[in-house]
């Protein structure tokens, strides 16, 4: 299983501030800080607000085990 790691963000939009693996083993890429968001554990996705806040999809096939701890900030 594939590991989230720095390299997510190679070549992301300048506006990703985190990323994120989901309970279905996607990752997505976040405008928001892993501060700022929440794992949802009936929907097996991260929440972050309504306020407009964007996120693009990365990949999938990551390992699930621990995704609710899987958030990562952009350094």
């Amino acid at each position: 299983m594939k590991q989230l790691t720095q390299a997510v963000f190679k070549d992301a939009p300048d506006w990703v501030k985190s990323a994120a693996i989901d309970g279905n083993g996607e990752v997505w890429l976040h405008e928001t800080t892993k501060h700022d968001m929440w794992a949802d554990t009936m929907a097996d996705m991260w929440g972050f607000g309504y306020d407009g806040r964007s996120q693009i999809f990365f990949d999938d096939g990551y390992d699930t085990a621990s995704w609710q701890n899987s958030a990562i900030d952009r350094v």
